[in-house]
C-alpha cells in the first residue's frame, strides 16, 4: 500500500506520518523532499510532504504529482490556522539568526515582554518582526500574508476529489483515530513517535491544541478572523468560537526558551557541518 499525506508546516505531518506507518508491516516512512523524490518499490509506503510556497512546493507542484503517481490512501492534514500562527512564528529561528541578529532579538524581546504580561503586546505586533526578509511587516501585511495563506489553502482543499481523506491536529492528539483508522482499512499506532534519530523529535513543542486562546488579543481576533474563517469553515472548525483565554499565561519553556534552542541547535549544525570535512580530512591521512 501507498500513502501520501499532505499538510503545512508544523500540522502534525511529521508525527502523523509514524502513526500511519506504524500500522502497517514492513512499511517505509519519507518525510519532506520534493515529491516523488523516494518512491520505490516497497511491500508498504507512507510519503509525507508540507505546502510551503517559499520553498518552492506549491499545491500545483503535488496536484501534478498527483496525476502522474497513484496512492492507495491521501490524506490532508488540517490544523488550526490560529495555533499554527503560534507555531510558526516561534519556529521562526530553526536555521538560526547568522545575520539577522537585530531582528531575532526584536522578536525575542517582544515574546518575553508577551511571557510577562500577555496582555501588552499583541500576537500580531509579535508576527511582524517574524518573518523572512523585510520588518517588521505593517499590521495590514499580517492580515494579507495570512489571508494569502488561507485563501491559497481554501482553494486547494475544495478541489480535492472524493478519495481525500481530512485528518486534523486536534483530533491526532486526542487520540480521534476512527474514522481515519475506517478510511486506511487499518489501525493506526496511536501512540508511535517521531524517531529522535531524524533530528525533528527534538524540536516538537507543546504538542497541545488551543494555545492560540493564550497568545491571542482583541485586536487579534478583529485582524485575523476574516482571514482565516473561510477554510475553518471548509475544514468543520467552529468559526464562532473565537473566545480568548480571560487569564492568558505564555510559559518560557515554550515560547522564548524554544526560541533560544532553536537559534542554539541551528548554530551548532552549522559549526557541525563545517567541521567534517576538517575531521574526515585529518582522519583520512597515514
Amino acid at each position: 500500500m501507498r500513502i501520501f499525506i499532505l499538510g503545512t508546516g508544523k500540522s502534525g505531518t511529521t508525527a502523523l506520518v509514524y502513526k500511519v506507518a506504524g500500522g502497517l508491516p514492513n512499511c517505509k516512512a519519507f518525510s519532506g523532499g520534493k515529491p516523488g523524490k523516494y518512491l520505490g518499490d516497497y511491500e508498504n509506503a507512507v510519503y509525507k510532504h508540507t505546502y510551503e510556497e517559499t520553498k518552492g512546493k506549491s499545491f500545483e507542484l503535488y496536484l501534478d504529482h498527483l496525476k502522474e503517481e497513484h496512492y492507495d490512501r491521501r490524506i490532508w492534514m488540517a490544523r488550526d490556522p490560529r495555533d499554527v500562527a503560534v507555531s510558526r512564528m516561534l519556529y521562526r529561528w530553526q536555521r538560526g539568526n547568522k545575520g539577522q541578529k537585530k531582528q531575532y532579538l526584536a522578536h525575542l524581546n517582544l515574546v518575553l515582554k508577551k511571557e510577562k504580561n500577555p496582555h501588552s503586546v499583541s500576537f500580531s505586533e509579535i508576527y511582524r518582526y517574524a518573518r523572512f526578509g523585510q520588518w517588521p511587516l505593517s499590521l495590514k501585511d499580517v492580515f494579507e500574508e495570512e489571508q494569502f495563506r488561507y485563501q491559497r489553502m481554501h482553494d486547494f482543499v475544495k478541489r480535492l476529489e472524493g478519495d481525500w481523506f481530512f485528518f486534523t491536529y486536534e483530533d491526532m492528539v486526542n487520540k480521534k483515530f476512527a474514522g481515519l483508522n475506517n478510511y486506511l482499512g487499518f489501525n493506526v499506532t496511536e501512540n508511535a513517535e517521531v524517531p529522535e534519530t531524524t533530528g525533528k523529535a527534538k524540536v516538537i513543542r507543546k504538542k497541545a491544541t488551543g494555545d492560540w486562546r493564550h497568545w491571542f488579543t482583541e485586536e487579534d481576533v478583529n485582524l485575523l478572523k476574516p482571514a482565516y474563517t473561510p477554510y475553518m469553515e471548509h475544514i468543520g472548525y467552529d468559526c464562532e468560537d473565537w473566545k480568548i483565554s480571560p487569564q492568558p499565561v505564555i510559559e518560557p519553556e515554550y515560547s522564548s526558551a524554544y526560541m533560544k534552542q532553536l537559534a542554539r541547535r541551528a548554530t551548532k549544525n552549522i559549526f557541525q557541518q563545517y567541521l567534517k570535512p576538517i575531521i574526515k580530512r585529518f582522519a583520512s591521512r597515514p
